[in-house]
């Protein structure tokens, strides 16, 4: 008879739907269950994650999952930017406030020049912390200081700042914990280069609040609690700290390639490109610009650079309708012949500051551009032709990739893994190939990324393993695209690169 199989289960926890995940030793996703928790409207005009509903829904699915599979550890993984602060008696001391609340344009300078003026220039932060300028709450060190503005009372009586999956950890244990690769990730909170709460959790005044020592997010930060031991009928089992998602997706390919150089394009709401690099330093024109360093769960640096690629290709999408006809080379690259016919970054988050989205085109013989706003109403005659439209819009999609990935230090002959939603999108793939020649952009069959890489801590966990040795569970089947010929593209790209750089008009 056959021993029984090991299988784990995955708390993930994203932006828009928080799953259930069930893999086992092959790491193989053998149960999934996901649900949609919209933000909660709260004081001061700032928007709530809604923690007790998200926590009623895994109260019954995790009990209903092990009667399925009965699995034997638990690992946490969620979206970024975002805390719990806990009182003394370990109860909420304020709502989990959610980063995407809505700051107007006077609100957000206020709280931008507040912060900067407390705790110091962005250039000097931004080396220091490895952190760059995030809009909204993104920045959780400026989300704290908002707080401090809107509810100082409330914030007094924190006595200890938990990241978001070391909350849900610490609702499922009772333990406190904290680890490196959400601590690090955009907070300004910590020294990137001393590994250390930062001279900006010093100004707030709420270095007291971070949990120290910071261990590994596959860490045993305890045992199930005995009251849901009884209350869902489960026995005790280990539960790791967790870890952030994007580092999380990386986890899989860390240890199946420990020594090949490789980009991770982790694509979706934010497209997130992540860099192994040796040391966590900036050159003077990359200051100010959508640039971080992060600290992967093995303790390497990660030089990583975004954009907000599916916000964008909602947002247009929006405007053109109709569906996207997929990769036709000829199709396209007869429109990418049609030079100053764009879509423009920077609508949301992207890496050419000074640009705020819109459109380019053609009035005549006269060049023109429309601001996002003056698109509602009109723009471009292409805006109105979808299948131009999508080619478009996914062009710029793409060459706004290569430059992201340039700003990772990625090498020319890099390997760049595409994960998460715009694999599914040919076009974008296919331009993203032939905009990089030398290197080999490839798409796998790893399907859940995120659920994955953090399958394997609760994995560690259970056969108390160096989580190194987990790459003997990884087959990671890869698929090579082909770079297609587009005569047309180079012309495409250097036009469209002269469109979104004003400065170098």
């Amino acid at each position: 008879m056959e021993p029984p199989m090991t299988c784990v289960a995955v708390i993930d926890i994203g932006k828009t739907n928080k799953k259930l995940c069930c893999f086992d030793e092959r790491l193989e996703l053998l149960d999934q269950v996901s649900a949609a928790f919209p933000t909660l409207p709260g004081e001061h005009g700032l928007l709530y994650e809604d923690v007790e509903g998200i926590w009623a829904w895994y109260q019954e699915q995790l009990p209903a999952l092990y009667r399925r599979h009965p699995f034997s550890a638990i690992a946490v993984t969620t979206h970024g930017a975002t805390y719990a602060l806990l009182d003394a008696q370990g109860a909420l001391a304020h709502p989990v406030v959610a980063y995407d609340s809505p700051l107007d344009g006077p609100a957000q300078r206020r709280l931008d020049e507040a912060f900067y003026q407390r705790c110091g220039p962005l250039r000097e932060l931004q080396v220091e912390t490895g952190t760059c300028d995030l809009p909204l709450l993104i920045n959780s060190a400026k989300s704290l200081l908002y707080l401090q503005q809107l509810a100082p009372e409330r914030l007094a009586k924190a006595a200890t700042l938990l990241w978001y999956p070391q909350y849900w950890s610490y609702c499922l244990t009772g333990a406190l914990g904290a680890e490196v690769t959400y601590t690090a990730n955009h907070s300004f909170l910590f020294d990137i280069q001393r590994r250390c709460p930062s001279s900006v959790a010093r100004a707030l005044g709420v270095e007291s609040l971070l949990r120290l020592p910071l261990g590994r997010p596959g860490d045993h930060l305890g045992n199930l609690h005995p009251d849901l031991q009884q209350r869902w009928g489960l026995p005790e089992m280990p539960v790791a700290v967790g870890i952030h998602d994007s580092n999380a997706a990386l986890l899989p390919y860390l240890l199946k390639h420990p020594n090949r150089d490789f980009v991770l394009n982790s694509t979706g709401t934010w497209c997130v490109a992540m860099h192994r690099v040796p040391q966590a330093l900036y050159r003077e024109e990359e200051l100010e610009q959508k640039i971080i360093f992060n600290i992967d769960a093995l303790g390497q640096l990660h030089k990583t650079s975004f954009l907000m690629g599916g916000q964008d290709y909602a947002l247009y999408a929006g405007m053109i309708g109709g569906n996207d006809p997929g990769f036709d080379q000829t199709r396209v690259d007869g429109h990418l012949a049609e030079l100053g016919n764009a879509i423009l970054p920077g609508a949301h988050p992207s890496q050419f500051p000074g640009m705020h989205g819109g459109a380019s085109g053609h009035k005549g013989e006269s060049r023109i551009s429309w601001s996002l706003e003056e698109l509602s109403g009109g723009g471009p005659e292409w805006l109105r032709q979808p299948e131009k439209a999508y080619d478009y819009l996914n062009a710029s999609l793409a060459i706004q990739t290569t430059v992201a990935l340039a700003r990772t230090d990625m090498q020319a002959q890099s390997t760049v893994f595409v994960e998460g939603g715009f694999r599914n999108n040919s076009t974008y793939v296919a331009l993203l190939a032939a905009l990089l020649p030398e290197a080999s952009v490839v798409l796998t069959d790893l399907s859940q990324a995120t659920a994955a890489g953090t399958a394997l801590l609760a994995l560690d966990l259970v056969v108390d393993a160096d989580l190194r040795s987990l790459a003997s569970h990884l087959e990671i089947q890869e698929h090579h695209v082909p770079a297609p010929r587009l005569e047309h593209l180079a012309a495409y790209s250097e036009d469209y690169l002269r469109l979104a750089r004003p400065s170098q008009r």
